[in-house]
């Protein structure tokens, strides 16, 4: 898929292709007010999450969107479909 096929999906159509995987429902096991990390490295083809893997070109368009963060070293909270804020560091290459 090409970015440009990305820019013309809507939300949910990113989200899909994003978390292919899918996302566990949300449970209480995080404490309450505790905000996990994700990094985001913009030279991989997915990203390790704490529920599975994430489709990057997708997740980086869906980010774009809801935060505007698209620069290495950005860091933006993001509420994913689970229900849960995330925070995301964006680096450009993991090297």
């Amino acid at each position: 898929m090409n970015t440009q096929e990305l820019h013309t999906m809507d939300d949910e159509g990113l989200k899909m292709k994003a978390f292919g995987e899918g996302i566990p429902p949300s449970s209480d096991e995080t404490p309450s007010g505790e905000i996990q990390t994700i990094t985001v490295y913009k030279d991989s083809d997915k990203i390790q999450s704490p529920f599975g893997t994430i489709e990057t070109a997708p997740f980086l368009e869906l980010l774009w969107r809801q935060t505007g963060a698209d620069c290495d070293g950005e860091e933006e909270e993001m509420v994913f479909p689970d229900g849960k804020t995330y925070h995301i560091i964006l680096q450009d290459t993991k090297n």
